[in-house]
């Protein structure tokens, strides 16, 4: 028999047990988290990311950045943790399937979805060396 669409009350990652009946926006909510949760605790590279996630908010209080640099830190550290579960995700997908994991699609999706990490991971470092390297010149010049 096949499987009938998700209706808008529930969830897609809950679908071979009961789910209590939600609003749609909520049980999304709920989605997003334990998507989250589960991208964190089955990934080590997370912990690299939210270390330096941490140096980077250190020194922006340290060095006393702005409004403007801190919504341009926040945007980095988004992208970097988005592409990192966009990557995880694909992975997740591509590995679970039946397709031989050794295929040569399957290594160039993985190889693409990890070049997506490290061009977020350097366009990032390129930016906070900037709004960093901006402001420590100012500290040391003066």
């Amino acid at each position: 028999m096949p499987a009938s669409p998700p209706t808008p009350h529930t969830s897609l990652l809950h679908e071979d047990r009961h789910v209590p009946h939600r609003a749609a926006w909520r049980q999304q909510l709920v989605d997003a988290e334990r998507g989250f949760v589960r991208g964190v605790r089955s990934d080590s590279s997370f912990f690299v990311h939210f270390f330096g996630g941490s140096i980077v908010l250190a020194m922006g209080f340290v060095l006393h950045v702005g409004t403007l640099d801190w919504i341009i830190i926040t945007f980095c550290l988004t992208l970097v943790l988005m592409a990192e579960l966009f990557n995880h995700a694909l992975r997740t997908m591509l590995l679970a399937g039946d397709a031989d994991h050794e295929s040569s699609a399957v290594r160039r999706a993985l190889g693409m979805s990890t070049a997506a990490v490290m061009a977020a991971v350097a366009g990032s470092l390129v930016i906070l060396t900037i709004i960093f390297g901006g402001h420590l010149r100012e500290l040391l010049g003066s």
